[in-house]
């Protein structure tokens, strides 16, 4: 047969296997909501999808995308941020 592992690389395959068990574990509580947020502004319009925690991460999350695309600086991005969506589209996952 072969040589037995060591200490060290036995510590080394646990430790790997403890961290790719966390990363699962914390991906799979993330994106409990998906939304859908539609921005306009001077006549252009953007709709962005993305996941959050919650709701309200999620919804401001898009939004903040969306106007990343319509807006051209900071000003204008400002000017975004503070108006309504014009639609807005949330749901559980």
């Amino acid at each position: 047969m072969g040589r037995p592992l060591s200490k060290g690389t036995i510590l080394a395959i646990v430790f790997g296997i403890i961290m790719l068990a966390v990363i699962i574990y914390e991906t799979a509580g993330l994106g409990q909501f998906e939304c859908e947020v539609c921005v306009e502004m001077d006549g252009r319009s953007k709709c962005i999808t993305t996941k959050g925690e919650d709701e309200q991460q999620a919804m401001q999350t898009a939004k903040d995308n969306a106007c990343s695309f319509v807006a051209n600086g900071r000003a204008e991005s400002f000017r975004c941020s503070q108006q309504p969506p014009i639609s807005i589209n949330c749901k559980r996952l």
